[in-house]
């Protein structure tokens, strides 16, 4: 059974709070933003809020997104305009969890030269409130000059408040940053975008860029417009958008916080741009005649790597023979060899398990969950851990390790999720997490005794230390990962 493993040092790991459980002190008054388009773009009562967000959801369809979303494209027109077009973006959200959302719009009130990032508090709709990450805000405006607070540009503006009903509906325990930009000059922009990527490139965050398209009087020009902007977005052209937006009128209100949002998230991986929805005021109204609107909706995404591009097959044998040749060193009480990577791959940090077994039993199951050392590093200390300091068994002798077959998991990173559902069996691992109490399962386990998803779950929490039904606990965290897995057996 080689299935079940140990976490070195659990220590190594955090996890910051959401928006629901912030850890503030309940006796201090927090700053709150109050709602300014609440009655107007969308209904004011949480009840007749809920309603529609529920209807408009329930004609949204789930699109088979490959890949990690790291942002969205959205409209901010009144919701019985562009409430749809929204919902068929955020509707892709739902079972996914981000710590923080950075929601970057435009400035259709305030004019100042610059971008204003609310730093402090929470925002309130009549769904609840959320609370700002003020960690990532403050870093945000100590970035650079041209980057801010500016309370003016928040207090009246429609543009990022618009977004957050459809957040509280699909997430949970998020927090966000709302930046407005005055100025959407490219210089601008781009000061942003490089502080987003500079502050938050390792976090687990998600990029709104809040938008409508065309504005103006006619219906054809509308599309003539809309068109070149969808193909150019969906090209993820960035820098034909940048051109598209500074040399051509009218191709959106928010051209800059989207040229702002794309080139961060390209800068974290971004590959792909994928079109949910587009339509125009005139297509919901029926009236074509007279002021006409453009929306769209945009998924922005990164391409998982397939097993040869993370790692080939001259690596991972180059992993093996470390592993075996840690062992055996180590089992004979001699000096564990210096090993040089043979390419710069090898050097990137990676979390990982090392399994060994002996005629098909486990004999050996030792790893980190998350990316601590490089690794080329972390296979030789993970190897000799498992030979040697699972406490589960007695330690290899010199004898064994010819007997040994070695396995070796390399893992993406931790990815926490909201809804069990999106769990996939065969491709997922699981960590699930409630206080002290932590257990892991790596995704071949599911497949080797035949579980189901819900079997899964429940091992998963048995694995914890917990009750089976654990993982339906508020207080429980799931988190879920994949795997590169690769033995001996198979590469020679």
């Amino acid at each position: 059974m080689k299935i079940f493993f140990i976490l070195i040092s659990t220590a190594l790991m955090t996890y910051p709070s959401g928006c629901e459980k912030d850890g503030r002190d309940n006796s201090m008054k927090t700053v709150l933003r109050e709602p300014a388009v609440a009655g107007s773009f969308y209904p004011g009562k949480s009840d007749e809020l809920m309603k529609m967000l529920e209807e408009l959801f329930s004609e949204a369809e789930e699109k088979d997104i490959k890949g990690k979303i790291l942002g969205i494209i959205s409209p901010h027109a009144g919701y019985p305009y562009s409430g749809l077009t929204a919902a068929k973006g955020y509707k892709q959200l739902e079972g996914k969890h981000f710590e923080t959302v950075i929601i970057v719009g435009p400035s259709h009130r305030t004019s100042f030269n610059a971008s204003s990032v609310y730093r402090e508090g929470g925002w309130k709709t009549p769904l609840g409130i959320v609370y700002i990450d003020e960690e990532i805000a403050n870093k945000l405006i100590a970035e650079d000059k041209t980057i801010d607070y500016y309370p003016q540009a928040h207090t009246l503006e429609h543009s990022l408040e618009v977004q957050i009903p459809f957040l509280q509906v699909v997430l949970k325990n998020f927090k966000i940053v709302p930046i407005i930009i005055g100025d959407q000059n490219p210089k601008i922009c781009e000061k942003l975008a490089d502080a987003i990527v500079k502050v938050c490139k390792d976090k687990n965050i998600l990029l709104i860029a809040s938008t409508d398209l065309y504005h103006g009087y006619s219906y054809d020009e509308c599309y003539s417009s809309d068109s070149l902007v969808l193909k150019t977005i969906g090209k993820f052209d960035i820098n034909g958008f940048k051109k598209l937006y500074t040399t051509k009128e009218n191709v959106g209100c928010g051209a800059g916080p989207t040229y702002t949002v794309l080139r961060a998230a390209k800068a974290m991986g971004a590959t792909n741009c994928i079109l949910c929805d587009h339509t125009t005021s005139g297509d919901v109204t029926g009236e074509k005649e007279g002021y006409i609107v453009g929306y769209s909706s945009f998924i922005i995404t990164a391409e998982k790597k397939n097993d040869e591009e993370i790692l080939s097959d001259k690596e991972r044998l180059f992993l093996l023979d470390i592993a075996r040749k840690s062992i055996e060193a180590s089992v004979n009480g001699e000096s564990i060899p210096e090993f040089k990577p043979i390419t710069e791959r090898l050097k990137e940090p990676r979390g990982l398990f090392v399994t060994l077994t002996k005629n098909g039993m486990l004999r050996g199951c030792i790893g980190y969950i998350q990316a601590i050392k490089p690794i080329y590093a972390a296979v030789s200390e993970m190897a000799v851990s498992a030979a040697l300091k699972d406490p589960r068994f007695p330690p290899v002798s010199s004898k064994e390790v010819s007997q040994l077959s070695i396995e070796i998991s390399v893992l993406t990173p931790l990815e926490k999720i909201d809804n069990p559902e999106v769990i996939s069996v065969g491709r997922d691992g699981i960590f699930i997490k409630k206080g002290l109490y932590s257990g892991l399962l790596l995704p071949q386990v599911a497949t080797e005794y035949g579980w189901d998803r819900e079997k899964f779950i429940e091992e998963t929490c048995h694995k914890a230390g917990l009750p089976s039904n654990a993982y339906k606990d508020p207080e429980t965290e799931i988190f879920i990962f994949q795997a590169l897995i690769f033995n001996e057996e198979e590469l020679r």
